[in-house]
């Protein structure tokens, strides 16, 4: 038979490999352990599963109520920029892939094959209507509803038709009729990034929270915060006047550039993205705090958020790039409550004190159902 390379490679390599696995076992470990218990092993896995999704429940469900709060609470300031809204997600065990996470869920959540109602905005419509976590959805409007898209479908049109969803739900096997009649909230969907990174932002349509930051927050008024600042940088359009900026910084600096030199630059659009950016965050935490405020939370101590985060950032305590430095974000977070308590002493509205007057309700903008926030534990 005729001998390969791969086969002439192979063989006298074979001794070598031998000696080496006799060598490396000769480094192994020493003792004598226990011989494991694969059912308490399993055992053990079921519980810390559980664990994952207890602990992942709970920052969402925070995420969830303090979002609500600050989107519900603020209507008025929001412009044209209001969404109808049911004030409920929905979760379903089709949302996880793994058999494991599915048991868990069902265990920790009591989620089931329908769709199942999950998290709650705290005196929205779905709560005043009497729905309940844990809730299996049967029918929406008398159409059956056997997975969560067709009963977000359905829901859907109820919002988008501007009329009160009917939604009979399965609950300790009793089932009942509960008649949802939408409510008007800020239209700024809070969205949840897995990320581990202690940051949240703002696109203009959405407020992203990385995960690292509602782990890094200690309660619900220092949250309210971090959500009313992203939601202030929606409401006064910033990340769109960033772009306006950038495209003058195009034409004033980058065009010339590349007419007079040839070259392409992207130095004066950076600029011009750039240029009020320590501004507008500080806009952001002044009109943020009132968000805050408003929606009912303690606006005294969050200011704290700055000092915990220059433990971890010790260069922004004093130094000033895109935003203030934390220092300047701590004293000014502290006038600006002082300025709330004023005018609370005095009986004066809660508006910011805007150049050009405060902002106006206009004709809802968004009337879709908005998307559920991630489940629990899923990767």
């Amino acid at each position: 038979m005729k001998q390969t390379a791969l086969g002439r490679f192979f063989r006298p390599a074979l001794p070598h490999a031998l000696a080496a696995a006799v060598l490396l076992g000769a480094c192994s470990p020493q003792v004598n352990t226990p011989k494991l218990d694969t059912g308490a092993v399993d055992a053990e896995a079921k519980i810390q599963r559980e664990l994952v999704v207890r602990s992942s429940d709970e920052l969402m469900d925070r995420m969830y109520r303090v979002a609500w709060n600050i989107r519900a609470k603020n209507v008025d300031l929001c412009g044209d920029r209001v969404s109808q809204a049911l004030g409920f997600t929905l979760l379903s065990l089709d949302d996880y892939k793994k058999a494991e996470q599915r048991e868990a869920v069902k265990s920790v959540l009591s989620v089931h094959s329908r769709p199942t109602v999950y998290l709650i905005g705290p005196g929205g419509p779905a709560d005043v209507a009497g729905l309940k976590r844990g809730d299996a959805i049967m029918s929406v409007d008398g159409e059956n509803t056997e997975t969560k898209k067709s009963a977000r479908e359905l829901l859907a049109a109820a919002l988008k038709a501007g009329r009160p969803a009917v939604v009979e739900v399965k609950r300790d096997n009793v089932v009942s009729t509960h008649t949802i009649t939408p409510m008007r909230i800020c239209g700024y969907p809070v969205r949840l990034d897995r990320s581990t990174e202690i940051n949240a932002f703002a696109d203009g349509d959405t407020i992203i929270l990385c995960m690292g930051m509602l782990k890094f927050v200690k309660s619900d008024d220092e949250l309210a915060a971090v959500l009313g600042h992203e939601m202030a940088h929606n409401t006064q359009k910033h990340n769109r006047n960033k772009s306006v900026n950038a495209a003058v910084g195009q034409l004033l600096v980058d065009l010339p550039i590349r007419v007079l030199l040839g070259v392409n630059t992207t130095v004066g659009q950076r600029m011009g993205r750039q240029m009020f950016s320590p501004q507008y965050e500080t806009e952001a935490d002044y009109v943020g705090l009132y968000y805050t405020a408003r929606a009912g939370y303690d606006i005294h101590n969050v200011a704290d958020v700055w000092r915990r985060m220059s433990v971890e950032y010790p260069e922004a305590i004093t130094l000033v790039t895109t935003h203030p430095s934390n220092s300047q974000r701590f004293v000014g977070l502290t006038a600006d409550a002082a300025e709330i308590d004023k005018k609370r002493a005095e009986g004066l509205p809660l508006v910011p004190e805007m150049k050009d007057g405060p902002a106006t309700v206009g004709a809802p903008a968004q009337t879709e159902a908005e998307e559920d926030p991630l489940p629990p534990a899923e990767n």
